[in-house]
């Protein structure tokens, strides 16, 4: 179930906005949508890496700093 809510934008924004739903015939509403969904399912996917980094940090897994340049290294990134 879908359910309506408001959203201010500054006149640069809604250009922009519209421009997109133009060039992508989509309406407004699918491209604000898709846009927000995006960003929800990437700041849930960020806040649980980190949280696991944390735990990983608490219990001690960690890779060694050297490590870590060697394996970079390998791949032919010059490191410092």
């Amino acid at each position: 179930m879908q359910k309506t809510t408001t959203v201010r934008f500054d006149q640069d924004t809604l250009a922009l906005l519209d421009q997109l739903a133009d060039s992508l015939g989509r309406p407004r509403s699918w491209i604000i949508n898709d846009a927000v969904t995006r960003y929800l399912e990437y700041e849930v996917w960020f806040i649980d890496e980190v949280r696991k980094g944390l735990h990983a940090s608490e219990t001690g897994d960690l890779v060694a700093h050297d490590e870590v340049k060697n394996a970079v290294r390998s791949l032919g990134v010059a490191v410092d």
